[in-house]
């Protein structure tokens, strides 16, 4: 454990000490015994990876919807209905944000699992907008056969006070490994199997959750 992870026990112990409801109401997110910060795989080509999208449109401009989104933690924007485990919380492993591309945070989930994500792309024009990460090094036993994942949201100001937004997500399986090690018999399980069932249901969620607090939010309220 780093000294700075340390320092941070020894603060989040006196202060749950000072007040035990922190100890309830802030879950840690550290980096696990023996974590390696380490640069993302080697990014093979899209059409070499197993993808599956989801869409939605907002009824709110890109401006709002890019503001709103920015404001939101990551624990508040995955969809915790699902069979899935949720995130619990991030830990920066580079300065400042999660924002500019090579911008590299730890995210903990709620089975006790963690993975690592990467900023490859944030741009913006006057209509759109895009962004695209990478993730790897998954604990949780439902992504044993994931080597990575990359994520890519395009949001699109449809002009009339609306914004479609497209998410896609495309997984490269370990070749030594089920389904994987079946080559493209096994992308095509993993696809009906999961990416296309339980992964699409969260996707799906994530976005709906979106749309409702982006529209819930009164449009004077973001001017």
């Amino acid at each position: 454990m780093s000294f700075q992870e340390k320092v941070c026990l020894l603060v989040f112990g006196l202060l749950a000490w000072a007040n035990p409801t922190i100890a309830q109401s802030a879950p840690q997110c550290l980096p696990p015994p023996g974590f390696v910060d380490t640069s993302h795989p080697t990014l093979a080509p899209p059409a070499q990876l197993v993808s599956h999208t989801e869409e939605i449109t907002i009824n709110r401009p890109l401006d709002v919807v890019l503001d709103v989104e920015g404001k939101t933690s990551l624990e508040n924007t995955i969809d915790k209905k699902t069979p899935l485990p949720s995130v619990s919380g991030t830990y920066m492993l580079t300065k400042g944000s999660y924002v500019e591309p090579g911008s590299r945070r730890l995210t903990c989930l709620t089975d006790g699992s963690t993975l690592v994500e990467e900023v490859l792309e944030n741009s913006r024009d006057k209509k759109s907008a895009q962004f695209r990460y990478v993730v790897w090094k998954y604990t949780s036993e439902k992504a044993r056969p994931i080597q990575y994942g990359i994520g890519h949201f395009i949001r699109t100001d449809l002009g009339d006070g609306h914004t479609h937004v497209r998410w896609t997500y495309s997984f490269q399986l370990k070749r030594d490994r089920f389904p994987g090690s079946f080559g493209a018999f096994g992308d095509w399980l993993f696809r009906i199997g999961f990416l296309d069932r339980q992964y699409a249901e969260m996707m799906r969620g994530s976005l709906l959750g979106s749309k409702v607090r982006i529209e819930s939010i009164p449009l004077a309220a973001n001017k």
